[in-house]
């Protein structure tokens, strides 16, 4: 079997199972009682589905995120929602860069003018990239494997990237599933967010303008 038969494999494998677990990723008791049933191995499972959640997003992040917070508490839930992330990424990364340009460019599209600069300085347009909520982030996966980054280079910035953004997200999550105990948690979680992402989101419009009125 060629890497790109095994790479379609791992495609449907995964879509099979995200269409699994969908009815479970729309109810944190649901979900937290189908992760917590497995006992001992109940974290692989939960890495196994956020691993998934990287290439087919069909519910919001900080959903799962605000779920690990409820089972295995601040320090546990960001970590294993940080590992999954990181497996995740290094997924779409061995894909795009398995399957190459015609699998991989439709989905690079919704980056737009972004990800023409993957290729010049690419670790700091991936920690960028991390930081923009806006910006689909399997989509920033396969950019990167399109291009000529190395994979520790990848992983390094999707690291650096991913911790604080992981760190809001999880406050994000686990005050919505808390909004009926403490509902001005989830709006002061907005308000950081907005404040500090908004700023990078404010980096990148004048880093593009720049960009645009520097090329000829």
């Amino acid at each position: 079997m060629t890497k790109k038969h095994f790479s379609f494999l791992t495609l449907l494998i995964s879509l099979t199972f995200v269409i699994f677990l969908y009815p479970k990723l729309q109810h944190p008791a649901v979900l937290q009682a189908f992760v917590s049933q497995w006992g001992w191995i109940s974290i692989i499972v939960d890495l196994f589905i956020i691993t998934l959640l990287m290439l087919f997003p069909i519910v919001p992040f900080v959903l799962i995120a605000g779920v690990n917070i409820i089972l295995y508490g601040m320090i546990g839930g960001f970590v294993l929602s940080l590992g999954g992330s990181l497996l995740g990424a290094s997924l779409g990364f061995w894909l795009a860069r398995t399957l190459g340009q015609d699998w991989a460019q439709p989905k690079v599209a919704k980056l737009g003018r972004w990800n023409t600069y993957f290729e010049g300085n690419s670790f700091s347009i991936v920690v960028i990239s991390r930081l923009i909520p806006i910006l689909p982030s399997a989509a920033v996966n396969y950019a990167a494997g399109l291009s000529l980054m190395t994979y520790p280079t990848f992983l390094f910035a999707t690291l650096i990237g991913k911790i604080p953004m992981i760190i809001w997200e999880s406050w994000v999550g686990h005050s919505f599933w808390r909004l009926s105990h403490h509902p001005g948690h989830l709006l002061i979680a907005l308000a950081f967010g907005a404040l500090l992402f908004g700023s990078v989101g404010l980096y990148w419009y004048f880093f593009i303008k720049r960009k645009g009125d520097t090329q000829p």
